[in-house]
């Protein structure tokens, strides 16, 4: 197991759309289309270690349901999932601290760029708070109920 990989007792996923026990969730077809034109996209993927799973090829998840709001999580459904593949965790404050770092002027080769991405990748905690994100290839649905 690799330093960012953990697999807590329960793991949440938000929806729009409700779907039912047993659904197996899979990577959104248009994750790219939503996501890549945030300032944090890019630095993050350009960063990323080829052992890394994409955002693109992964399914998010969240520790508390209180967090998937704030991972950017559909808010109608809230399902608990068991992970069917490794699950990679990541402190989606570092994300926010490209996105200040780029809104500052810094460019995405710049030294505290590099570091803040390499920061989400291997798992560190942000200096400030931490609001952990969890990637998987996949994840079964085992429960199901409004937001």
């Amino acid at each position: 197991m690799r330093a960012n990989e953990i697999t807590p007792q329960k793991f949440y996923h938000g929806s729009m759309e409700e779907l039912p026990v047993g659904t197996i969730l899979t990577p959104r077809d248009n994750y790219e289309q939503n996501w890549s034109n945030t300032d944090f996209y890019k630095p993050l993927e350009m960063y990323r270690p080829p052992n890394m799973l994409s955002h693109s090829k992964g399914v998010f998840m969240v520790g508390h349901d209180d967090d998937i709001d704030l991972a950017g999580g559909g808010t109608e459904w809230i399902f608990i999932v068991k992970p069917l593949g490794i699950v990679q965790k990541h402190d989606m404050n570092w994300s926010s601290e490209i996105s200040m770092l780029t809104s500052d002027g810094l460019g995405l080769d710049s030294p505290e760029v590099k570091k803040a991405a390499h920061n989400y990748w291997t798992g560190v905690p942000h200096y400030n708070e931490q609001v952990w994100e969890y990637l998987t290839t996949s994840a079964k649905i085992l429960s199901v109920e409004p937001y």
